[in-house]
């Protein structure tokens, strides 16, 4: 006697059924002809019409006659569960749809292929449509938007059921050729206003903290002081302007607000020993009385005599990324703000300078 599974609406297996069962769930329309089907023996799930001539299911019972005398029931018997093989698992097919857009697959257990063709002259029939030459996985175009995400241990296992998973990266990408808009004179002195203030705040406490220190260490007296205060102020400076053009966003705090960075002559980034030898060729470009810093008003490239020495040049942040489109050539809101208050202060510092002059003179004339 076989025993039937048949599949539900939420396409999990139901039963098990006996064979006149299952034609009783067939007449009553608890099933169609296209509902899977399966018992022991089967390769397979198979739609009902398959098997329909087989069970006939399509013959129409034929009516008892009227005078026939009516049977008398059977005495009820419980019937003993059979003992029959687990059903397979009703594999959920893969629907790519559109060419563009991968199939995502809950895939079960699938029923192992036959090692060899079943014999009997049977035809056995897949369910659905037959599977794609190549899996969705497999696919270059999947293949190369797994690429694009990060994912390459993804690819390299061909699951595809990782997630995707991107690299982190410190510091922004570099994309040569294209247009680059260089920072100007206002800007990189806006920069500096900004990085000096940091550096008197901090960098000032820390070094005379540290010469402090060292001289006492060495024993030695206020000349001493002096000397290791200079030393240690000096090179908390350079690491302050060799470290942070070579790390991060290639800027100082002071450009980071501005919204510029300090790059090679061909947008590299540069590494921390140009960084520190462009701090000491700052040197050059103070002893020039400043001019070394005005260069950057009429060269070319703006370019500084430091950054002509060095190699650099100072760009807009967006330079040389994938997104040029967004680097602004206007001073901006942090420049403009800066440089006002700094001009601001340089008039009252006139202002006071003169007041405290002429304060001196009255009180000498009238002393």
């Amino acid at each position: 006697m076989s025993t039937w599974y048949y599949a539900g609406a939420e396409r999990q297996p139901l039963g098990p059924l006996s064979t006149d069962e299952l034609k009783q769930h067939f007449h009553s329309a608890r099933i169609a002809l296209d509902t899977l089907v399966w018992r022991d023996g089967m390769m397979q799930w198979r739609p009902l019409a398959d098997l329909a001539q087989q069970l006939g299911l399509l013959e129409v019972p034929r009516p008892a006659p009227f005078d026939a005398a009516p049977a008398a029931p059977a005495a009820f018997a419980p019937p003993a569960p059979p003992t029959v093989p687990a059903p397979p698992t009703i594999a959920r097919v893969e629907v790519e749809e559109t060419a563009a857009v991968a199939a995502v697959t809950a895939p079960l257990e699938r029923m192992p292929a036959p090692s060899a063709a079943p014999a009997g002259g049977r035809a056995v029939f897949n369910l659905g449509s037959d599977p794609s030459p190549t899996p969705v996985y497999e696919r270059p175009e999947i293949i190369e938007r797994m690429s694009a995400a990060g994912a390459g241990e993804a690819t390299t296992s061909r699951n595809p059921y990782l997630a995707a998973r991107a690299p982190l990266q410190a510091q922004p990408s570099f994309v040569a050729d294209q247009n680059v808009v260089y920072a100007g004179f206002w800007k990189r002195a806006a920069a500096t206003i900004i990085d000096g203030f940091i550096l008197s705040l901090v960098v000032g406490l820390c070094g005379e903290l540290f010469g402090v220190i060292l001289s006492d260490l060495a024993g030695g007296g206020e000349l001493a002081t002096a000397i290791t205060t200079s030393l240690s102020t000096l090179a908390l400076n350079a690491l302050y302007f060799a470290w942070f053009h070579s790390t991060f966003n290639y800027a100082t705090p002071g450009k980071m607000a501005i919204g510029i960075k300090v790059v090679r002559g061909h947008g590299e980034p540069i590494s921390f020993l140009r960084a520190l030898a462009r701090f000491f060729a700052t040197i050059l470009s103070t002893l020039t009385l400043f001019i070394g810093y005005l260069m950057a008003a009429f060269t070319a490239r703006k370019q500084s005599l430091h950054d002509i020495i060095c190699d650099t040049v100072v760009v807009d942040k967006w330079a040389y990324t994938n997104e040029p489109e967004r680097q602004r050539s206007e001073l901006g809101l942090v420049a403009i703000v800066v440089l006002g208050l700094y001009g601001l202060v340089i008039v009252a510092g006139v202002i006071l300078i003169f007041f405290v002059i002429g304060l001196a003179a009255t009180t000498q004339r009238f002393g």
